[in-house]
């Protein structure tokens, strides 16, 4: 069984590893610089295949907890055509089997990394079948690795095609295993070498994290259009998009603030998979300026995400960037939707420590009542 790099690690377990040094030449455009023009042309599934899209940077704790360096696709039909949206070169073909899943136990199925030019790789993921123009004999799948999320476990198997050029429109294979079980959602993610991210705790976060960027804007602009016509968040149907950076964002950690990505304490090695000890406290992607998310991963805390209006003042619901270590107590609720009667407490007790407290007040709303009345006791601490 191969070991792989924690930063490659990290990427195997995002459902990228692209980035990692594949052992496969680039040829063509895909081992020349990027030019200027968009990326892609073509739309990866047929608009009548697709229910929403969703942004890169959601949040959907505790199984995606912190920022998500990818988009996605929710389909509405099973089995949906998946196309390669640009010429690409595939690096590295990735076999996932669910050995113990909640929904989807002893269910495979597959990603395509891609190189699109020197700087720019992609994936997609959750492909049920491959396209017949991309064989992969039983011998050539290598690199067997078996881990665990905050759900599941997984072993995942790569193949690397030697030279694989598609083109534009070419069929990568198929996508949306079943309507009934909700497995219907084909991951599209990109990273660009020339971009990175701020995190005050840059050693937490590996690739795809450092440079993911949203795959939505690579399009010409009429095909970007489109898409955007479908971006919605499945968990808040009701929820219109608005705002900027409409296709979300990996940028959420300003230091000083509550703002960004926390961890526990006890937590010391680089994110890999389990995102269960892990808080975010960000912009609702989905409406960025008008409202906030608290992103939970810990069992103590509710996991969930919560969304709550944006205050312009006061302490509820006050913007995180504005949350600093001034000894107050600032209360976030309620969230009707997903956390009714819950709330919580957040103070930043230094320039790297948070603490955070789950209270529960249903019917009564916590955050009206005096924050005299406010306190810490049994809070859960994170750090950067």
């Amino acid at each position: 069984m191969k070991l792989y790099s924690l930063a490659c690690i990290g990427l195997l377990l995002a459902g990228a590893l692209a980035a990692c040094d594949t052992g496969v030449k680039l040829v063509g455009p895909a081992a020349e610089h990027c030019g200027t023009a968009p990326l892609f042309a073509v739309l990866p599934v047929a608009m009548s295949d697709i229910d929403i899209i969703t942004v890169f940077g959601g949040v959907d704790g505790p199984g995606h907890t912190l920022p998500t360096p990818h988009a996605g696709i929710f389909l509405r039909t099973e089995g949906a055509a998946v196309s390669a949206p640009g010429a690409m070169q595939v690096t590295r073909l990735r076999r996932t089997t669910y050995v113990a899943s909640p929904n989807r136990q002893g269910k495979t199925d597959y990603s395509v990394e891609f190189q699109i030019c020197k700087e720019v790789s992609g994936w997609f993921g959750h492909l049920t079948t491959l396209a017949s123009s991309i064989p992969v004999p039983a011998k050539d799948w290598k690199e067997c690795e078996t881990y665990s999320t905050a759900l599941e476990t997984i072993e995942s198997c790569t193949a690397k095609p030697d030279g694989l050029l598609v083109t534009a429109g070419q069929s990568l294979g198929t996508s949306g295993l079943s309507i009934a079980l909700g497995l219907m959602a084909l991951d599209f993610g990109l990273m660009d070498s020339r971009v990175k991210h701020q995190y005050v705790a840059e050693w937490r976060m590996p690739d795809p994290s450092l440079r993911a960027v949203c795959a939505w804007d690579k399009f010409d602009a009429s095909v970007t259009t489109m898409l955007y016509s479908k971006l919605g968040n499945r968990s808040r149907p009701s929820t219109v998009p608005a705002g900027e950076p409409r296709c979300g964002t990996m940028q959420v950690d300003i230091a000083g603030t509550a703002k960004g990505v926390w961890a526990l304490p006890s937590e010391t090695r680089p994110i890999a998979g389990n995102e269960t000890a892990y808080l975010a406290l960000v912009n609702y992607p989905y409406r960025p300026q008008d409202q906030l998310a608290l992103s939970i991963g810990p069992a103590s805390l509710s996991p969930g995400v919560a969304v709550v209006t944006r205050a312009s003042s006061g302490r509820v619901n006050r913007p995180f960037e504005q949350v600093t270590n001034d000894g107050l107590i600032y209360c976030y609720g309620p969230d009707d939707v997903q956390a009714p009667g819950r709330f919580w407490f957040i103070q930043l007790t230094a320039s790297n420590a948070l603490s955070v407290r789950n209270v529960f007040g249903s019917p009564t709303n916590l955050c009206q009542a005096s924050p005299t009345t406010w306190t810490m006791v049994g809070a859960t601490s994170f750090v950067r």
